[in-house]
């Protein structure tokens, strides 16, 4: 049985979900989707024209004839150049992602909800790879994904709900697929992280931890968050390393 661990990173725009994987490390492949360059010192395929969901995971040709490379076909890449299979996948974001399946079926007249049926297989095919091809193969996945603030009355509630629509949505989103998600939060200046709260899209299966933690400051580390004696530091590179630990303990008692 697979150990691979899949984690769901959530934020409003701009907190700085994509910051979070600078801790990663070579053995991440980063597969950026996100309306902008990627730029962080890290393996990155740049994903700049969405065709559709085959396409994007398994490749397709050009208008000229000429293939162009999709997930699977840069993960292999990716083994060429390294020597073995990436460690971790991180697609950033996946929330841009679905944005460009809905652009997509837009495009095409609806008929008898032909729309909302092209969005459900289109999503299926996303969350069948990484479950079947990545998940089950060993590499742990890590999602990036936007977040809506709660409002009523016009007035932000301090919630978060899920991004998405229509039968994606009413199943719960991307929150729904994953058992880790952590939720990145702008208070003030500084960025804090919170690991358990329904109302925040936040869960893990690991007790030994606290509820929120915050990010240092790696650019200005004297501004960053005054920490009280027992407290450290949220990294991503460490609360993978926990959630691997917490999956190998565990499987000890499956049969």
């Amino acid at each position: 049985m697979s150990k691979a661990i899949k984690l769901l990173i959530n934020a409003k725009a701009g907190v700085g979900k994509t910051s979070l994987l600078g801790t990663m490390g070579e053995e991440t492949f980063v597969i950026s989707r996100d309306a902008k360059k990627f730029s962080l010192p890290l393996p990155h395929y740049l994903v700049e024209n969405w065709v559709n969901m085959e396409a994007f995971i398994y490749g397709y040709k050009d208008e000229d004839g000429n293939q162009v490379d999709g997930i699977f076909d840069k993960i292999e890449k990716y083994k060429e150049r390294y020597g073995k299979y990436p460690t971790n996948i991180a697609i950033d974001s996946v929330s841009q992602i679905f944005m460009d399946v809905i652009d997509e079926a837009s495009k095409k007249p609806n008929v008898y909800g032909s729309q909302g049926a092209e969005v459900t297989k289109e999503m299926g095919l996303l969350t069948k790879f990484i479950h079947e091809d990545l998940e089950m193969n060993g590499m742990n996945v890590i999602l990036l994904n936007h977040v809506i603030e709660e409002k009523e009355d016009g007035k932000a509630t301090g919630n978060f709900v899920s991004f998405g629509s229509g039968k994606f949505l009413d199943k719960g989103g991307y929150y729904a697929t994953t058992n880790e998600s952590v939720t990145l939060e702008l208070v003030g200046t500084q960025r804090k992280v919170y690991i358990r709260g329904a109302t925040k899209q936040a869960r893990t299966t690991l007790i030994d931890i606290p509820d929120t933690m915050w990010v240092e400051d790696t650019v200005n580390p004297s501004k960053s968050k005054k920490l009280k004696e027992d407290e450290t530091y949220f990294t991503l590179k460490g609360h993978m390393d926990k959630l691997l630990e917490n999956q190998e303990e565990v499987g000890k008692w499956s049969f």
